[in-house]
């Protein structure tokens, strides 16, 4: 199995959930933040427009796959891997890591409803999760800083990020040297999604790998010209 993936000009790890997970256990003993990225169609696409996609996700000590579409599209799609990446086992295991290892996790997202729901789906997961802060960006009057102030008030090992791209790739190149945690999960939007909201997100992926598609081909024609 392929352990690099380079699309649109972008690398990122193919790495089955146990061999991610032997690297998350590493993180969890670090003194120094290790920032994990999920990697989604929606941010492929936008790193074309926007540089600091492409440089978070370069710069990410690991990469999770979050969308099978991107599996698919550089023939990646073995059984394993695409059930891996449907069912967000990833981020299951991190969840019962966490409890069992009673790691500290701050919570960050756009809305107060999300962290809400955020919350609810984890503990779902993983029953006895609860988190030791969160903070959502709707209540930030621009000084980002008073984010990183309330992040490191709650002293947490793990912080898990649903912030919206390119929100989510701006903050981390611009504090990640301020943060004091081991582990910065930029999980993705849709690690809070359910119900109406998911069959939304359904309809949007897609759409997404229409343009995925379109934007990989595109990428290859030219390549090879």
């Amino acid at each position: 199995m392929v352990k690099k993936i380079n699309i649109l000009d972008i690398c990122v790890d193919n790495f089955t959930v146990r061999e991610s997970l032997l690297r998350l256990d590493t993180y969890m003993s670090s003194t120094v933040l290790n920032i994990i990225e999920t990697v989604t169609m929606e941010q492929l696409i936008a790193a074309g427009e926007n540089p600091a996609i492409k440089d978070c996700l370069e710069q990410a000590d690991l990469c999770i796959i979050g969308d099978r579409e991107i599996l698919s599209e550089t023939g990646n799609d073995t059984a394993q891997r695409v059930r891996e990446v449907r069912n967000q086992d990833f981020l299951q295991e991190l969840l019962k890591r966490v409890v069992r290892s009673q790691k500290r996790v701050f919570l960050l997202a756009m809305t107060e409803t999300e962290i809400g729901s955020m919350q609810e789906a984890f503990a779902e997961q993983a029953s006895k999760f609860a988190a030791v802060g969160s903070y959502a960006i709707e209540a930030c009057s621009g000084d980002m800083d008073a984010i990183v102030n309330e992040i490191n008030g709650a002293t947490p090992d793990v912080v898990i990020s649903a912030l919206n791209s390119p929100v989510e790739e701006e903050f981390v190149l611009s504090y990640k040297d301020k943060i004091d945690a081991g582990i910065w999960y930029g999980a993705g939007a849709a690690c809070c999604q359910k119900g109406r909201a998911r069959v939304g997100r359904t309809i949007k992926k897609l759409v997404l790998k229409g343009r995925l598609h379109h934007f990989v081909s595109r990428y290859q024609s030219e390549d090879k010209g």
